[in-house]
């Protein structure tokens, strides 16, 4: 999901207009789509759009003027009032005239309104010198009254190649072309109103050329029909919805079943064999967030299409996936997360709406939160561990940049700091919420959260309102502090270790934490001499204590031991400056990542983490000698976390096949085979290797954690 992104010319001028101009400005916006009917034709060879479309809208005031929001790329070529014309009101008699006055000054006549099917006049800004961005300002040439329908049908075209005129300036939300069409919802293809919170049914159309297959969301199986030489597709929305996201071009079409949900994807023949994996973890996302919250709205089919690599990675419409190129070419462990929470949003954005972008956090973090807790479930050991740390620092990159309430609206939706605040941060409130509530009372609130506001738009505030409803308590603080605050605590302990007569060993003593009225539970956990023991304490305001009993020598307590918490620590803060280095690699920003890293490296030079990833860097770079020196030194680091060992011997093999060193690397993949640690599939990666030498040269991901 994205928002209209402001051009500097845009925040100026709106920043220019005066206060009265701004507010009649935005009571023009206030109405209700409630249905489209749209016929679009794509020419491929030509990269031209072309559509008309009925657009059904509700007044919420007396209105004359709206404004729709449209893809700069496309001209309006006519605007018609469809089927009905709006009540004159009843001439008004001139008033009395007085005594000793000459006459009175004559009323002139109300303006007539137009009539049916007749033209009106309209402005389009292709540029968007407003707020919403490329637009269309209609007259409607007459006052409409608050909650009559009206319909305007719209005629426009135009070529659709570059991003020009869409909300991301890099990349194409719409695009028509010979070996692959999209239109996604964001584009503003059609003229619509209200990102990401109007709903509408609607009818859509789609003719293609022979031979081309067009794949799109609806509440039923769609219609197809040839005629002469090209295809007409049809899709409905009988439920409101996000509508208006197609994709079409040559594809290789695939329908599979996955428990009682039927998976169809459209890709590039050379494709075909990410199919299946991808139907599984698709799959079992469904599954699970069925499970979990209750049905989505879409029904039982799920569509997935592929695009290119000049669009964004991944786009979620209603019962839709649109995926890249390059995610279907992506290591495992990205196509996988990624998936995960692209499916979430049929749940969190689709079947539960936002009622302005600026409550995004109930769409992109609760759907963040949704994959993590898939992942929770699933994953163990090591690789349970690493996913929670994962989160953790994730959420911590940018934490200070704005609040979970604030960063819609202050933060660009495409940067590292919006994802971290909203999506991994928000994920981790939600992981809070869970700890303060308890899980039992926490699935209930997001089960009554989906079915209270089921096709419906919810925000920030209504999900607050609910917690407290199902807390059975205000949960003021929580959200004040969370959501609408930065900062996170730091944690310290004070404890004394007493033997008591029986023999054992007690550790009493203190958590404390630096903020104000902070109230949350803080797991601790005491390794002794032979185990460990949890503790769960509550901490009402700045500190709280605690009691361990055991028959071991303690050796520590450690605060918050499975990353609950958003906190920081001395330790957090290196590993928040070396995953800064590691985002920009999963980006292909080597140098910038490279130059991160080595400054983390700084603050600690027994690091084995930022060695490893040091050493992925050199080795995408074919700098094997720098690659072997970095992985040799995680290998003598502090070998944290514990899956560093097997993977650093993995990396230092593909280092030494790729100088075509092949005894030093076969001895690299059997000493990864003597550690038994299966972490990410690394017995089953080092077998292959010692089967068939790694080449730099072949068209291959890099296999192994990343992060």
């Amino acid at each position: 999901m994205m928002r209209t992104n402001l051009s500097l010319a845009a925040a100026l001028l709106l920043a220019l207009l005066p206060a009265v101009a701004r507010s009649q400005q935005s009571a023009a916006l206030r109405f209700d789509v409630t249905n489209y009917r749209i016929e679009a034709e794509l020419s491929p060879a030509t990269h031209l759009l072309r559509a008309r479309g009925d657009v059904t809208f509700v007044p919420q005031e007396p209105t004359r003027t709206v404004t729709f929001e449209l893809n700069g790329s496309l001209k309006v070529e006519r605007i018609e009032l469809i089927g009905q014309q709006p009540p004159v009101a009843p001439p008004q008699p001139p008033p009395p005239s007085s005594a000793g006055r000459r006459g009175v000054r004559a009323r002139p006549p109300a303006t007539p309104p137009p009539a049916p099917d007749q033209a009106l006049n309209f402005v389009q800004d292709p540029v968007g010198a407003e707020a919403i961005g490329p637009n269309v300002r209609v007259d409607l040439g007459a006052v409409f009254p608050a909650g009559q329908p009206v319909t305007l049908r719209f005629v426009w075209s135009g070529p659709l190649i570059t991003p020009e005129g869409g909300p991301i300036p890099t990349k194409r939300l719409a695009y028509v072309g010979p070996e692959v069409s999209y239109l996604m919802y964001a584009a503003r293809w059609f003229p619509f109103h209200d990102y990401a919170a109007d709903r509408a049914t609607a009818e859509i159309t789609v003719t293609v050329p022979t031979g081309f297959e067009v794949a799109g969301s609806g509440d039923e199986p769609p219609t197809r029909q040839a005629v002469g030489g090209v295809v007409r597709y049809r899709f409905v929305h009988r439920q409101p919805a996000l509508i208006g996201n197609i994709a079409a071009g040559p594809y290789l079409v695939r329908n599979l079943r996955y428990g009682n949900y039927e998976l169809q994807f459209y890709v590039q023949p050379q494709n075909e064999g990410r199919i299946a994996p991808f139907a599984e973890e698709i799959g079992r996302a469904l599954q699970f967030y069925t499970q979990q919250y209750g049905q989505p709205n879409f029904g039982g089919r799920y569509v997935v299409a592929q695009t290119d690599d000049e669009t964004l990675e991944a786009y979620s419409g209603p019962g839709m996936l649109f995926l890249s190129s390059r995610l279907f070419d992506s290591p495992r462990q990205v196509a996988v997360e990624r998936l995960q929470r692209e499916v979430a949003y049929q749940w969190w954005g689709h079947t539960v709406g936002l009622k302005s972008f600026d409550d995004a956090w109930i769409s992109q973090g609760l759907a963040e939160w949704s994959a993590f807790a898939l992942r929770e479930a699933t994953l163990t050991g090591a690789a349970l561990e690493a996913a929670q740390r994962d989160l953790l620092e994730r959420a911590l990159l940018f934490e200070q940049s704005a609040s979970i309430l604030r960063a819609p609206s202050t933060l660009d939706d495409q940067s590292a700091a919006y994802r971290s605040v909203i999506f991994y941060k928000g994920a981790m409130v939600f992981r809070m919420l869970r700890e303060t509530l308890g899980k039992e009372r926490f699935d209930q609130l997001l089960r009554t959260f989906l079915d209270r506001f089921r096709g419906r738009n919810a925000s920030i505030d209504d999900f607050e309102k609910l917690t407290n409803e199902i807390a059975g308590t205000n949960m003021r603080y929580f959200f004040a502090r969370w959501v609408e605050s930065t900062g996170v605590p730091e944690f310290a302990t004070d404890y004394q270790i007493i033997r008591t007569r029986t023999g054992k060993f007690r550790t009493r003593g203190t958590v404390r934490q630096n903020f104000d009225n902070l109230r949350l539970p803080v797991e601790l956990l005491l390794r002794y001499e032979g185990g460990t023991e949890n503790k769960t304490v509550f901490i009402e305001d700045k500190s709280d204590d605690f009691d361990f009993e055991t028959t071991g020598q303690p050796i520590e307590v450690i605060v918050d031991p499975n990353n609950k918490i958003l906190r920081t620590s001395e330790e957090l803060r290196i590993a928040v400056a070396a995953r800064r280095g590691i985002e920009l690699y999963r980006e292909g920003q080597y140098a910038e990542a490279q130059n991160q890293l080595e400054e983390a490296l700084k603050l600690d030079r027994s690091n084995s983490w930022i060695y490893y990833h040091l050493g992925l860097i050199f080795l995408e770079q074919r700098n094997y000698d720098r690659a072997i020196e970095n992985f040799r030194a995680a290998l003598s680091g502090n070998l944290k976390p514990s899956w560093i060992e097997v993977w650093s011997r993995i990396k230092l093999g593909n280092a030494y096949d790729a100088k075509g060193d092949r005894d030093r690397a076969v001895n690299e993949y059997n000493l990864a085979l003597k550690t038994g640690d299966n972490y990410d599939n690394a017995q089953t990666i080092a077998r292959q290797y010692l089967a068939t030498p790694y080449d730099p040269r072949a068209a291959q991901a890099q296999q192994g954690p990343r992060g």
